[in-house]
């Protein structure tokens, strides 16, 4: 009979199973397609209207980037915390 002892102290509920790094990496890319989808619909609104493309292109830069940033801003702190606090492995 074989026993299974538990890990030590709070362990398993300290420890990520996630890559910080590239959930980071992944958020951006996720950030620049959005971006991206965001500024095309403006664009056939805007063609559809005779909406200059210079304003379509302030308001995302605007807008949209700091709509994005405050969608992901809380996630992006606790996955840079957890980056900046991991062990280094050697």
């Amino acid at each position: 009979m074989t026993v299974q002892l538990p890990l030590p102290g709070v362990w398993p509920r300290n420890m990520s199973r996630r890559d910080p790094i590239a959930a980071l990496d992944e958020i951006r890319r996720d950030k620049v397609a959005a971006t991206y989808e965001i500024e095309l619909l403006l664009d056939r609104l805007a063609e559809k209207h005779g909406i200059s493309h210079k304003v379509i292109a302030k308001a995302v830069e605007g807008y949209v980037d700091d709509m994005l940033g405050d969608v992901f801003f809380d996630l992006q702190d606790e996955l840079e915390r957890e980056r900046d606090e991991a062990p280094e492995i050697c």
